[in-house]
């Protein structure tokens, strides 16, 4: 079964999306952020490494500095 996923914009993300997709009537958003997606996944560019966080960043604080 297929999944929905959002993503969000910035304004001129935005713009450039818009002006592409009208130079480029063949595609629609859904299929251009699916190849391009799966273009980054399959044929990665830059490899990230996980950034380890000491015990005490997974801490939830309340306003009042209490730890949950």
């Amino acid at each position: 079964m297929s999944k929905s996923r959002a993503i969000r914009f910035s304004e001129n993300e935005e713009k450039q999306i818009e002006e592409f997709l009208i130079k480029n009537p063949f595609f629609d958003f859904s299929t251009l952020a699916r190849m391009a997606i799966l273009d980054f996944v399959q044929n990665p560019r830059l490899t990230l490494k996980p950034v380890k966080k000491p015990d005490t960043a997974n801490t939830v604080r309340r306003p009042n500095g209490q730890s949950q």
